[in-house]
């Protein structure tokens, strides 16, 4: 009986080992050796992706392909770079590379969709060695492609890793009307401006927007003119008019977003009042 006990023991100890060491090489395999993040920026009008590569790998990396889902055989990439031309390629002023890296479109006659390649010029320029982090990659865009963010990249033609977003957090935003009470009710249109103060970690120009004017009360025909919604419209018109039998007065409310060039959206609202006295 003792000499069973112990070879049960010695059996559950070897499959505990198992275990361990399948947990162990399911977690190294979660955790690619080589990252590529990416940000992006409004610049001009346009959209600005920066693409950074972290090797933590033991090998030398030569080539990235973003846009390419090899398991899937899907091409993944909607937008083609600004001023992109099928003989002369990529304008300067619309893409970057590294020192030594040269950047180029790749196009599948049988599909819409593309991918963007960055790789070494030749035999001399630098690689990306082990436990170096490359940036200076970047693609400019005349309008946004969420795939640049969330696609795959494709290391040295035999590592593939989804991209990860560097930027994960919204704008930081607030909005200041002119003038922020209306007196008196004598029913005119009122011009109003407003001041907006907009920042973010990556983005220095996120897309600011008139989301909505509300109102406290109901609103009569044409007592706001001139806003133009889901654009950037920073002057309009409101009447300078509320109930009588309202002590609050009118409130107007004002709701502007702000969004970065990766997708992360904030909100703010500020008020215009048109008071029932001047108590």
């Amino acid at each position: 009986m003792k000499k069973i006990m112990v070879i049960l023991m010695h059996w559950l100890m070897s499959l505990i080992g198992i275990v361990f060491a399948s947990i162990t090489l399911a977690m190294a395999q979660s955790v690619p050796d080589v990252k590529v993040g990416v940000y992006a920026q409004h610049v001009g009008g346009k959209l600005v992706y920066h693409y950074r590569t972290i090797n933590n790998s033991s090998d030398s990396i030569a080539s990235m392909r973003i846009g390419y889902d090899p398991k899937n055989d899907v091409w993944e990439l909607f937008e083609l770079p600004a001023e992109w031309d099928s003989i002369l390629g990529i304008p300067p002023a619309n893409a970057t590379s590294p020192l030594g890296w040269r950047v180029y479109v790749i196009t599948p006659e049988e599909t819409e969709t593309h991918a963007i390649t960055w790789r070494v010029i030749d035999n001399n320029s630098p690689r990306i060695l082990p436990g170096q982090t490359l940036n200076g990659m970047s693609v400019t865009l005349d309008k946004a492609d969420i795939n640049y963010l969330t696609a795959h990249a494709v290391i040295n033609t035999t590592l593939t890793v989804p991209l990860e977003r560097l930027d994960t957090t919204p704008p930081t935003l607030t909005i200041t009307p002119t003038p922020a009470t209306l007196w008196p009710p004598n029913n005119k249109l009122v011009p109003i401006t407003t001041a907006i103060t907009v920042k973010d970690d990556y983005d220095p120009q996120p897309e600011i927007k008139l989301e909505s004017i509300t109102s406290s009360e109901m609103l009569g025909a044409g007592e706001i003119q001139d806003a133009q919604l889901g654009t950037d419209d920073r002057s309009f018109y409101l009447a300078a008019t509320r109930e009588g039998n309202n002590m609050a007065g009118r409130i107007y409310t004002l709701t502007y977003s702000a969004t970065d060039g990766s997708g992360n959206k904030a909100t703010a609202s500020t008020t215009v009042t048109v008071p029932h006295d001047q108590r």
